[in-house]
């Protein structure tokens, strides 16, 4: 199995102090502040004897905030009197990646996805300042007797969403509780960008950093050395942090932190160690068959559906967004990689796909090749990553509009392989219609914004407020039978252009002008407009800024749906009034309605 090549240095943050957590009204943890375990003592003697240590993932129960609806406000005017965070989860593609590649290592894996082994499951779980939490999932005692069940050695649990570390840490503190010897682990997007407050905050021993495919297994390693309680060097192990027996904490680096995957320069064989296809044995999917899926309604009536994906990475470097940090630059790991992934998946009685790319159209001559093999395998789709809306205009608008392009822009290199594209005389049509063949039946477009303005102040391209473009792809999507979601966002907050400088606000006039887009679009075809709310997310350009904006509890805020900063021209409640305004006034009260009382987006296929 692959293994980074260069060594890592420990790097030593001295007296945490934890400034942001989950709500003072949970239970308060009973594993705090002691240092972290350099070894798995057990893990060690089953290494020993011949038998291969056992190690858990986890997704852990999820919550969201159920609070009464701001007052006066379009909910209120529809008779809804409370607000509810949306129930969200998915297929755990990255523990499913981790778990894979700690499997052909030779370790004992098992993964228990908790939200969705009980997704019907849900209790009151605290009250907090404004309404309560509701958790669903596995119930505390249910995965206390899976974990005592499986006896693992080592547990990691999953934190994707800021908004979910309150369940996470508590789950850490339910493992520690039933063997304070049991190594535990955490990583995801949370856990990546905010270590420094993860680490004192919970009772976790190790948080891996960004993309862990191969630093996981390595910690595993070591961890398990046949050394009894001494374990193996962890300070050899790149891209973990950990803490001290002094209470310091310790991040290990390395130079390169991403897969170098190349399709050009590598064979399938060197791709294939790297990035194993994902193991999907290691799921039961039985609990994947609803009838609707996190995007709405399934076209497919029996079998199961998953997330997946071709490529990883992106490298437009949005400000507000995590990926750069978690999963690097994008990165195609090739279509013969793709083939194998979509013919594994189809052995496991998947039945219709998610597509979860970070950035699928980076290049638009690969997804159409991707495109192609999905209508092979017959994998109706949904493209859930999110569109590049930027792309498909460029793509649309064709050569003449590139050859119009101030010569800064049009060497963008986020523009390199649409304009290739366009110059070997594919249109955007011809794309759509190549998806519309091989199975898509719906998309997210990231839409983003109306204001050219708050694109630019967040380093996103400003071709995405090009609004008769926009409409002209949304109707080509439908054209083709093609329903389309529209993402906006609402909210922005960025430093100021100079130091000294004033920061850009949105203003809520330029947020009704979003409103007004969102509205617009919905008359030219647009399935469902989903709007969601600016939130500062460890880990991104945006977080060190933007932190002083925030409330400081995850479980308050934090979900995209409510609001997470208040500025001096505007408060919390003002953004959540006019996200509910977008819902409202775009959708339609009767969609809205509908939209709550089944909790899923309201995309029919």
């Amino acid at each position: 199995m692959a293994r980074h090549n260069s060594r890592s240095s420990s790097v030593l943050v001295e007296d945490p102090v934890v400034t942001f957590s989950s709500a003072p009204q949970r239970p308060r943890l009973r594993h705090l502040g002691r240092p972290s375990l350099r070894a798995s003592a057990t893990g060690a003697r089953r290494r020993a004897s011949g038998e291969a240590p056992r190690v858990l993932l986890v997704v852990p129960s999820y919550t969201r905030v159920v609070e009464p609806a701001p007052s006066p406000s379009s909910f209120r005017e529809l008779g809804l009197d409370t607000f509810e965070v949306m129930k969200r989860a998915g297929t755990p593609i990255g523990l499913l990646r981790i778990a894979t590649n700690a499997r052909l290592a030779g370790f004992d894996v098992r993964i228990i996805d908790s939200p969705f082994a009980g997704w019907e499951q849900e209790r009151r779980l605290c009250d907090l300042t404004s309404g309560h939490l509701v958790q669903y999932g596995l119930e505390a005692a249910e995965l206390r007797a899976r974990i005592e069940e499986f006896e693992p050695d080592i547990v990691g649990v999953q934190c994707i969403y800021t908004v979910q570390w309150g369940n996470a840490r508590a789950l850490a503190d339910l493992v520690k509780d039933i063997d304070p010897g049991i190594v535990t682990v955490t990583g995801g997007a949370h856990s990546s960008g905010d270590w420094r407050n993860a680490l004192p905050d919970s009772p976790f021993d190790y948080v891996v950093l960004n993309e862990a495919d191969q630093t996981f297994t390595a910690l595993l390693e070591v961890l398990t050395a046949e050394n009894g309680e001494r374990g193996g060097d962890i300070d050899a192990v790149p891209g973990i942090a950990y803490r001290r027996a002094d209470g310091g904490l310790v991040r290990t680096t390395v130079a390169s932190p991403y897969m170098r995957i190349l399709p050009k320069r590598q064979g399938l064989g060197q791709r294939l160690d790297m990035m194993p296809l994902p193991d999907f044995g290691l799921l039961d999917m039985s609990q994947y068959q609803q009838s609707y899926h996190s995007s709405g309604a399934r076209v497919r009536g029996t079998g199961a559906w998953a997330q997946i994906f071709s490529t990883i990475g992106c490298n437009v470097g949005c400000d507000f967004c995590y990926i750069p940090m978690v999963n690097g630059p994008w990165r195609a790991l090739g279509t013969d990689w793709f083939d194998l992934h979509l013919a594994e998946i189809v052995k496991h009685g998947v039945s219709e796909v998610l597509i979860e790319d970070d950035h699928l159209m980076h290049d638009p001559m690969y997804a159409m090749r991707v495109c192609e093999l999905l209508r092979k395998r017959d994998l109706p789709w949904v493209e859930e990553g999110g569109l590049s809306l930027f792309n498909l205009i460029l793509l649309h608008k064709g050569e003449r509009f590139v050859d119009a392009m101030d010569e800064k822009e049009r060497r963008n290199p986020n523009f390199r392989n649409v304009i290739a594209a366009i110059r070997d005389g594919l249109t955007c049509r011809d794309l759509i219609r190549a998806m519309a063949n091989g199975g898509c039946y719906s998309v997210y477009l990231a839409v983003e914004s109306a204001n050219e303005e708050s694109l630019e102040q967040s380093s996103k391209p400003r071709l995405n407020a090009i609004q008769q473009a926009t409409a002209e792809i949304v109707e080509l999507f439908t054209e083709h039978g093609i329903q389309v979601t529209g993402g906006f966002m609402l909210g922005f907050v960025n430093p100021p252009a100079v130091p000294g400088g004033e920061p850009y606000i949105e203003t809520l006039e330029q947020i009704e002008k979003t409103i007004d887009y969102a509205v617009t679009l919905m008359g030219h075809g647009m399935a469902y407009a989903n709007p969601f709310i600016v939130t500062p997310l460890p880990g991104t350009r945006m977080w060190d800024f933007q932190k002083d904006y925030v409330v400081r509890h995850y479980d308050n805020g934090w979900s995209h749906e409510k609001g997470t900063m208040a500025t001096e021209c505007w408060s919390a409640e003002d953004i959540e009034r006019m996200r509910l305004e977008l819902l409202v006034r775009a959708n339609g009260r009767q969609r809205v309605t509908e939209m709550v009382r089944r909790g899923t987006w309201p995309v029919d296929a």
